[in-house]
C-alpha cells in the first residue's frame, strides 16, 4: 500500500511514531459539551520518532519498522472537533507548554461510547493523534490498510458485457458479478453465509459459489426456475463467464434447491381453520414434526414412528379420530422407556391424560399463533425499525468511526 501511495503520487502522511509515552503528569480538567470532565495530562519526556530514523537507528528496512511499530505510527491532524478547542484553551490556562499532552474521558456516542477513552495531541496547537491502527487490520500475520470508497464505482466495461452473464436474460435487473463480488471481498470472508431474499437472475449464488461463500437464494418468482437454477447448473459446471477467469473458477460443489409448501391452514367459508387440501399423509406428518422440533424419519416397519426428537421419543400425525381403543393399541407397542406425541384432528377429551407415555394435541388449535398461514403475499411486517446511534460532533471520534467502517471500505496489503 504505501508503495502503490508512492506511485500514485500520493501522500503518505503515517510516518511518525510514538516511540515513547513519557512520564504521565496530570495538569488538570476542563468539562465536555455536557459538562462532563475531560481530564489533561502533560506528557513528561516523551518521544517522536520518524520511521526514517529508526530505520537508520536500527538498522531494518521500512516494512520491518511498519510491522515493529504499526500500533505505534500516526499522523498529526488539525481535526476541528469542540473538544480539540477546550483542550488548546485548557493547556493555556494551566500554562502547558510540553510537547505531547493526553486526555482521558468518557465519549458518549460512537466506537467507545460508554468507556475510558485516551486521546493524544502534539504541539501549541493541539493536533491530533490518527493512529495507523485504526485504519489496519491484520490477517494471518498480514497488515492491511482500509480505503474508503466513495459512492462512485465505474463497472461500465461490465455492464456492457452484462446480457452475457451467466446465459440468463433479466433486462434491467441483473447485477455484474464483479460488482458483488467486490461487495463480498470487503464484507465477508470465505465460509461465511450470505442471504439475498430476492434472488433474481442468481448473481448473488453465482459470485458465492465461485469465491467459496455459503449461501441462501430466496426467490418467489417464476425465474427461480428460468434463470436461478439454470444458471447455478452452469456455474457448478464450470461455466466461464462473468468473475470466473478472474477468480480462477473451475466448476464443482453443488447446491440445493427447495421449494415452499403451500400454507398449511386455511380458513374454510366460515372463519374455521381448517387443514388445506393441498396436503397430503406425508406432507401434513412432515409439517408437523418440523413444528414440534421433531426430524422427520418415518419407520418401515412401524407406521407410526414417523419422526423422532431422541432415540426414545418419537411422533404420530393423523387425521383419523383418536379412539381409546387406537390409543391402548399404541400403548402396547410403546417399549417402556418411550414416548409418543400423538397429533390429530380429533380425539376423545378423556384420552388426554390415560398414559403418562402419550400426549395428545389437536390440529388445527395447536398451530395457531406460531405463524402466519393462509398468506400467499410473504410482505415483511416490520413494525419498528432498529435505530442508530447518532454520530459523535467530535473530529477524534467521527475520525475514527469512518476509518474503522468495514461495509465501504477496501483492504489493500500495507507492504
Amino acid at each position: 500500500m504505501v508503495e502503490q501511495y508512492r506511485q500514485e503520487n500520493v501522500s503518505w502522511k503515517y510516518t511518525s511514531v510514538l516511540y515513547s509515552t513519557g512520564n504521565k503528569e496530570y495538569i488538570g480538567s476542563t468539562l465536555d459539551g455536557e459538562g462532563d470532565e475531560i481530564k489533561i495530562y502533560a506528557r513528561k519526556n516523551a518521544i517522536v520518532k520518524s520511521i526514517n530514523q529508526i530505520m537508520r537507528d536500527e538498522q531494518i528496512t521500512e516494512k520491518e519498522a511498519y510491522y515493529k511499530y504499526g500500533n505505534l505510527l500516526f499522523e498529526a491532524k488539525d481535526a476541528q472537533s469542540s473538544i480539540r478547542t477546550r483542550i488548546v484553551e485548557a493547556k493555556k490556562t494551566f500554562n502547558n507548554c510540553e510537547d505531547i499532552i493526553s486526555i482521558e474521558y468518557v465519549p458518549k456516542t460512537g466506537r467507545n461510547k460508554g468507556g475510558l477513552y485516551e486521546q493524544f495531541y502534539k504541539g501549541s496547537k493541539c493536533r491530533l493523534f490518527a493512529w495507523l491502527r485504526d485504519v489496519c487490520t491484520t490477517i494471518e500475520g498480514v497488515t492491511y490498510k482500509k480505503d474508503l470508497q466513495g459512492t462512485y464505482w465505474d463497472f461500465t466495461s461490465s455492464i456492457n458485457n452484462l446480457t452475457k452473464e451467466g446465459a440468463v436474460v433479466f433486462p434491467n435487473g441483473k447485477k455484474p458479478e464483479s460488482l458483488i463480488s467486490r461487495i463480498f471481498e470487503m464484507a465477508t470472508n470465505p465460509n461465511d453465509i450470505v442471504v439475498d431474499s430476492f434472488l433474481g437472475s442468481g448473481t448473488t449464488a453465482a459470485v458465492a459459489h465461485k469465491i467459496g461463500r455459503y449461501y441462501i437464494g430466496i426467490e418467489f418468482g417464476n425465474h427461480a426456475y428460468t434463470h436461478c437454477v439454470p444458471r447455478m447448473q452452469k456455474v457448478v459446471d464450470g461455466e466461464q463467464g462473468g468473475i470466473s477467469k478472474a477468480v480462477k473458477w473451475q466448476g464443482g460443489g453443488g447446491f440445493k434447491f427447495y421449494e415452499l409448501a403451500p400454507s398449511l391452514l386455511n380458513q374454510d367459508e366460515y372463519g374455521n381453520w381448517i387443514i388445506s387440501k393441498e396436503y397430503n399423509p406425508d406432507m401434513l406428518a412432515a409439517a408437523m414434526a418440523k413444528q414440534e422440533n421433531f426430524v422427520y424419519q418415518p419407520d418401515g416397519a412401524v407406521y407410526w414412528k414417523q419422526g423422532k426428537s431422541t432415540e426414545k421419543d418419537f411422533i404420530f400425525t393423523t387425521t383419523q379420530f383418536v379412539s381409546g381403543e387406537m390409543l391402548d393399541k399404541l400403548h402396547n407397542e410403546l417399549a417402556a422407556d418411550e414416548t409418543l406425541l400423538i397429533c390429530a384432528t380429533s380425539f376423545a377429551k378423556c384420552l388426554e391424560t390415560r398414559y403418562s407415555n402419550i400426549k395428545l394435541r389437536k390440529i388445527p388449535l395447536m398451530l395457531l399463533g406460531r405463524c402466519e398461514f393462509g398468506k400467499d403475499d410473504y410482505s415483511l411486517n416490520i413494525i419498528n425499525l432498529p435505530v442508530m446511534d447518532t454520530a459523535e460532533d467530535d473530529a477524534e471520534e467521527s475520525h475514527e468511526s469512518e476509518l474503522i467502517e468495514t461495509v465501504n471500505s477496501e483492504r489493500h496489503e500495507l507492504f
